[in-house]
């Protein structure tokens, strides 16, 4: 069988996530480093959209968008899956990996809403609103006290996806995380990072 291959760096909080999963998932993959800013042809020729990451299953597949191939992880994984395989549970799992993935969104928006655009052309009540909606994503999550994991005792993609979250916005937009105000998010965040998963995939600065 073909190793698959992740496409992406780890700067990128979606590629970071997959990257993890396979790892926690012990299921084998090779990695290229990709930077779709630094290298956009490379980044059309995988994907049509010019995105990561991208997870290449054989010489004539290829899957794209992280919740997807996530999806499609877990289910290789079966008894090892990360995400409840049916029920509330399942429906639990995958709100919470919602609001996370859409903290993500809304926040790697405002970033690019400054760092793509001259000064005079940034469109600051459009970036206030990104901010504040990746906020309300960040006070649900955090409303949601880890008992140690946010689903319970059992580790979870919702747990590696809010880990991985807080992680990247400690970095590229702490405005977001006021000192003291997510204790819970800080703490989950600190936990993931010291599993050797989280440590084997670390963040990568710009």
């Amino acid at each position: 069988m073909t190793t698959m291959k992740l496409i992406g760096r780890n700067l990128s909080p979606y590629t970071r996530r997959v990257a993890i999963a396979l790892t926690l998932l012990d299921i084998p993959h090779e990695r290229e480093y990709l930077s779709v800013t630094a290298d956009p042809q490379r980044g059309l020729s995988i994907n049509p959209v010019g995105r990561v990451p991208a997870l290449q299953i054989s010489a004539s597949e290829t899957l794209i968008e992280s919740a997807a191939i996530l999806d499609y992880l877990m289910e290789l994984a079966g008894p090892k899956t990360l995400v409840p395989p049916h029920g509330k549970p399942r429906r639990d799992c995958l709100r919470l990996m919602a609001w996370g993935s859409g903290v993500l969104d809304k926040a790697v928006n405002a970033i690019y809403e400054v760092r793509r655009r001259p000064a005079e052309k940034v469109h600051e009540p459009w970036r206030q609103l990104l901010l504040s909606q990746a906020t309300g994503g960040l006070k649900a999550l955090e409303a949601v006290e880890p008992h140690p994991w946010l689903m319970g005792e059992h580790f979870s993609m919702a747990d590696v996806t809010a880990g991985v979250t807080v992680s990247f916005l400690r970095v590229m937009l702490p405005e977001l995380l006021p000192p003291g105000v997510y204790p819970n998010l800080e703490a989950l965040a600190t936990a993931c990072e010291a599993l050797p998963a989280f440590k084997a995939h670390p963040l990568e600065t710009p």
